[in-house]
């Protein structure tokens, strides 16, 4: 039995080995190709479709040619740990650390992936070593070990991007096509093909319905391993800017940005906490995606604006955004999650960069209704107030029927009843406000300051009377130029208030003398009755339905582009992947048709061999005529190639219209027919043109031939 079975395998035909090769290539590139979407990159989809299939290529081959299979698959694994340790140690990287933190660091990373060595490291071992005993196994009967393979890949792209990288579920479906006819056409019993077929096609009919019908069914969110590891998180240290405005306002001419694009006032950094001494910003940055989308939802009203941004003589770390930024077009550049301010690690120096932002603008309408959420956390939060301090600010709102009316009155009083000086005292703590807001003129900073103490004040006295409310510091739109930019100066740089009401977002309030930034229609007095009632939830509401509407520019009319319009790529990595894996499906689908009948040719012995020089005759273009006996074709053949068709010719017809003969040496008289046919076919294919050769395993031609 043993010897029977050698038999076979050495005299199985080149193409048979081909498909038991190309079957689990097939199903590895395919669960490769998920897992490369995590890096949205036509050429590391290609580097891991190479790696999925080259060790198993690889290993066959060695095997093939009599080395043990201890030996060459510990080769191969110790050259693909080579190739990892060279690819980390040119990036400055320790492979044993690398490898031990290959799943944090990649759930941990921003998305999509960058394509660096300690990101790609991990999942292209992990792709080798797959590939490797996948390889090891090709030969088993079960056939069950490529499918795991592929699933283990497809498996790990599925995690690292939270079920992105097959949203709709083709590539499981591909991988099940190709998992059943691999099942059909390898299969070793004895049952015919088409009765295989005919069970296969039922079952992959219900499959394919199955996971048709799981994808329709309601499902929460999708399961998203990055939530369980802490994001890597930096520890950002520079000045604040807030205390730079007296210097800029010294030097009203001082160029420090040049921008192009829509006219919107740039937010430089977004001050959130205040502890009496002063307004800060968070200090613990996140890294933005190496898409450079910060993954900032837009609010619920939402105008975008893209530009352009030149450092001429700003300086500093801090990247100014025309309001909370979408999308930035630089790399290493770090986010502040909950306010939107960028940073740069690397410094500003003429620097130029493009960033996409996005401010609300409510409906007008809408503001004199609005309400605050009554949880609002540190957005209210005040040190204790000097008791004249405390009275004023009390004072202030207490006439106001609704928060956008108190917001207005606080801002009518500090922008109307104080003096904007570019030379006042500096400074945001409690005594300077106090001094600023209750001094009088008689007294140093009393009744004067820079935007700085406009901001501030306003930010003071509204969160004393429940406002939540934040410091922005920022420039205005600047002057235009002829070549279409505009320069933004030292005059241009101030401090607002932004107020956050339910529903809305966040308000704008510059209270700063004679800025008219930001206009909006004074609040309409309310009577009681008209008064909208407090929501019991502190949560904010947010509008039943909201669309995200292009700003215009005043000047010219345009509407900026928003970020998802902007250079998006036609298809993405989504429609890389199908393509390639439907490319691979109708390769392998050819390859498994054109086997299939060469097995069936096999079985029907000398008839079957001549079909298949037939069959060689028409992929080469000979075409012999249908109504030529096979002698007289072969003989043809013979006379043109120098081929022994004749042979088979002699046989096939002895076995079809001659007295069934047993042959003395069954197993020898295949074996020559085998030898016949391979020369013949071999010869055949040497004399067929390139341009048709490289067709030749594919050619869908001859399958119209019973």
């Amino acid at each position: 039995m043993s010897s029977i079975a050698t038999s076979e395998a050495t005299t199985e035909s080149l193409p048979g080995r081909a498909l038991r090769l190309l079957w689990p290539v097939a199903l590895l590139v395919l669960g490769a190709l998920v897992l490369a979407t995590a890096w949205h990159r036509l050429t590391i989809s290609l580097l891991f479709a190479v790696v999925a299939a080259l060790p198993l290529l690889l290993l066959r081959g060695l095997l093939r040619v009599g080395m043990s299979r201890w030996f060459a698959s510990s080769m191969i694994v110790l050259l693909s740990i080579m190739g990892a340790y060279l690819a980390t140690s040119g990036a400055d990287l320790s492979l044993e650390q690398t490898i031990q933190d290959v799943v944090p660091r990649l759930l941990t990373a921003p998305q999509p992936y960058a394509a660096r060595a300690d990101l790609l490291v991990g999942p292209l071992l992990l792709t080798a070593l797959v590939s490797v005993l996948v390889g090891l196994r090709v030969d088993s009967r079960l056939r069950v070990e490529p499918v795991v393979g592929a699933a283990v890949l497809y498996l790990a792209g599925m995690l690292l991007t939270a079920g992105d990288a097959d949203p709709a579920g083709l590539v499981v479906v591909l991988l099940l096509v190709v998992a059943l006819l691999g099942w059909v056409f390898l299969d070793e019993h004895g049952e015919p093909v088409r009765q295989r077929l005919a069970l296969a096609g039922p079952v992959s009919v219900v499959g394919v319905g199955a996971l048709a019908a799981i994808a329709t069914l309601p499902v929460g969110a999708a399961f998203e391993p990055r939530e369980m590891v802490d994001p890597p998180v930096v520890d950002v240290v520079a000045s604040n800017p807030l205390t730079q405005l007296g210097a800029w306002a010294n030097n009203p001419d001082q160029e420090l940005l040049r921008v192009r694009g829509p006219k919107v006032p740039l937010r430089l950094v977004v001050l959130d906490k205040y502890d009496g001494t002063q307004w800060t910003s968070a200090t613990r940055f996140e890294q933005v995606r190496s898409d450079g989308r910060t993954g900032i939802d837009p609010g619920p009203y939402p105008s975008d604006a893209t530009l352009q941004v030149q450092f001429s003589g700003l300086g500093g770390s801090w990247l100014p955004s025309p309001g909370t930024p979408l999308s930035v077009a630089l790399d290493d550049v770090l986010v502040d999650p909950a306010t939107g301010t960028l940073f740069s690690p690397d410094g500003t120096d003429g620097l130029v960069y493009e960033v996409a932002g996005s401010y609300d603008s409510p409906p007008s309408e809408d503001l004199n209704a609005a309400q605050v959420p009554e949880d609002v956390g540190e957005l209210t939060e005040l040190p204790p107030l000097p008791k004249p301090l405390a009275d004023f600010a009390g004072q202030v709102g207490a006439t106001a029927a609704t928060p956008y009316q108190r917001a207005s009155a606080i801002e009518s009083l500090v922008r109307d009843e104080y003096k904007l000086s570019p030379t006042a005292i500096s400074g945001s703590a409690l005594w300077r406000l106090d001094q600023f807001l209750l001094g009088g003129s008689d007294k140093p900073g009393g009744g004067v300051g820079t935007s700085e103490q406009f901001a501030s004040a306003f930010a003071l006295l509204a969160r004393y009377n429940g406002l939540p409310t934040r410091v922005v510091v920022g420039f205005r739109p600047g002057t235009a130029q002829d070549d279409g930019t505009r320069v933004i100066k030292g005059e241009d740089a101030f401090a607002w208030a932004e107020v956050y009401f339910r529903g809305l977002g966040w308000v704008p309030f510059s209270p700063t003398p004679d800025d008219d930034t930001f206009s909006r229609p004074r609040p309409i007095e309310a009577t009681e009755a008209e008064l909208p009632e407090e929501a019991d939830t502190g949560s904010p509401v947010l509008p039943p339905s909201t669309s995200a509407t292009p700003s215009e520019d005043p000047q010219t009319g345009d509407a900026s582009v928003g970020p998802d319009d902007a250079d998006a790529p036609m298809g993405g990595p989504a429609a890389s992947v199908l393509l390639g894996a439907g490319l691979a499906l109708v390769v392998v689908v050819l390859v498994l048709l054109r086997t299939g009948r060469r097995v069936r040719h096999q079985r029907r012995g000398p008839t079957g061999a001549w079909a298949e020089v037939v069959d060689a005759m028409r992929l080469s273009g000979l075409r012999p005529a249908a109504h030529q006996p096979a002698d007289v074709v072969a003989a043809g053949l013979d006379a043109r190639l120098g081929t022994s068709s004749a042979a088979i010719a002699s046989r096939a017809e002895l076995a079809t219209f001659g007295p069934p003969t047993p042959s003395p040496s069954p197993d020898a008289d295949r074996t020559a027919l085998r030898t016949q046919l391979r020369d013949v076919r071999r010869r055949v294919r040497r004399e067929t043109p390139l341009w048709r050769r490289w067709w030749w395993w594919l050619d869908p031609r001859v399958l119209r031939r019973s």
